[in-house]
């Protein structure tokens, strides 16, 4: 029997949101499960049926997950930088589900360096529990996402293509960036540096 445990991310290139790293860990019997759910990369599947196979995939694999919203997230890449992040939580997440043979297989990023892990491109494809991992990690950016929706008062975007707007309505609104977007982000810069030159024209009143 191959014990073996697969790690993905959700939100890292979304200008909105901080970061969700997740690990899934199966057997085989949970594997043939898993695959009998139809469990594949999460980028493939509609954001509903995210949520209820990712309550599923908990109910059937040992799991565990970091959830870290936009202000816990923009201190961490400040203290160890984005790729220091994901090696620091990859390692987190799979560390604490592995007691001491299984096989460790992470969704390749650039610098990716988890102890005694296969780090592989599209390893979703290839890795049902990686695939598994992928689906709970972005079930739980959604849920995030959601939150800091509700926060802001306005549906927040996914993505970092479409956000223009959003990150105005977020300027005008005069709420802190550091809260609802990845401060390091070039887009966000743009408009935190308009945000900062009307306080200036102001005399630094807000």
């Amino acid at each position: 029997m191959t014990l073996r445990i697969g790690s993905d991310e959700s939100l890292k290139g979304d200008t909105f949101g901080g970061m969700v790293v997740a690990a899934v860990k199966a057997d085989d019997s949970t594997r043939k499960l898993l695959e009998d759910m139809g469990v594949k990369d999460s980028k493939t599947i509609v954001d509903h049926r995210i949520l209820l196979m990712a309550d599923r995939i908990k109910e059937i694999s040992q799991v565990f997950f970091v959830n870290l919203f936009p202000e816990e997230f923009n201190k961490e890449v400040a203290l160890y930088g984005l790729t220091g992040v994901l090696n620091k939580l990859h390692t987190k997440c799979t560390n604490t589900l592995k007691s001491a043979t299984e096989e460790v297989v992470v969704d390749k990023y650039p610098g990716c360096k988890v102890d005694g892990a296969i780090c592989l491109t599209k390893a979703e494809d290839a890795y049902v529990e990686v695939a598994a991992a992928s689906i709970v990690a972005r079930a739980e950016a959604l849920k995030q996402m959601h939150e800091l929706s509700i926060r802001a008062g306005f549906k927040l975007p996914l993505g970092s293509s479409h956000v223009l707007d959003s990150l105005v309505r977020l300027r005008d609104k005069k709420l802190d960036f550091n809260k609802f977007t990845k401060t390091s982000f070039r887009n966000v810069k743009t408009i935190m540096n308009t945000v900062q030159q009307e306080n200036l024209n102001n005399g630094g009143q807000t």
